[in-house]
C-alpha cells in the first residue's frame, strides 16, 4: 500500500492565501501612490522666467559708427507667466525688441498670452527679432 501524501491543514492554506492577497494589495496601493506622485511632480506649476537685457552706455555712439551691437538676442522664447526686463544705461532711447525704452530707464513686463512677435530691431545679430511665447 503506498501512503497517501501529507495535506496541509486547511488552516494553513487560508492563511497563506491571505497573506498572498494581501502581498498584491500592498503593492498595487504603491503602484497607484508611486504614478500619483509621478503625476503631481509633472504638473507642478514652474516657476517664472526672467530674461533680462541692459543696453550698455555707448552704444547709441556704436550704433552711429555701423558697429554691430548684439544686446538681445535674435529670437527670445517665454511661457505665458514669464517676464523680460529691459534696462537702457545708454543717454538716447532705445529699440529693443518691440519696446521703446528710454534713456535711463527700466522696461519690466510679464508675458499674458501665447503668441509670436517678429520684427527689426537695431539691437541684436542680424538686426531682426522674434519673440515665442507658450502656454504652459
Amino acid at each position: 500500500m503506498t501512503p497517501l501524501p501529507e495535506t496541509v491543514p486547511a488552516v494553513e492554506v487560508d492563511r497563506s492565501r491571505r497573506w498572498l492577497v494581501a502581498a498584491v494589495i500592498v503593492t498595487v496601493v504603491a503602484a497607484i501612490g508611486v504614478g500619483i506622485g509621478i503625476t503631481m511632480i509633472r504638473n507642478q506649476p514652474r516657476e517664472p522666467q526672467t530674461i533680462e537685457i541692459v543696453v550698455p552706455k555707448g552704444t547709441n555712439d556704436r550704433l552711429k559708427a555701423r558697429e554691430k551691437v548684439a544686446v538681445m538676442p535674435s529670437k527670445l522664447e517665454f511661457t505665458v507667466g514669464d517676464y523680460i526686463r529691459i534696462r537702457n544705461e545708454d543717454v538716447v532711447r532705445h529699440s529693443v525688441g518691440p519696446y521703446l525704452v528710454d534713456a535711463g530707464e527700466e522696461l519690466f513686463l510679464r508675458y499674458g498670452k501665447a503668441g509670436t512677435y517678429e520684427g527689426y530691431c537695431p539691437v541684436t545679430e542680424d538686426q531682426r527679432y522674434l519673440i515665442v511665447v507658450r502656454d504652459p
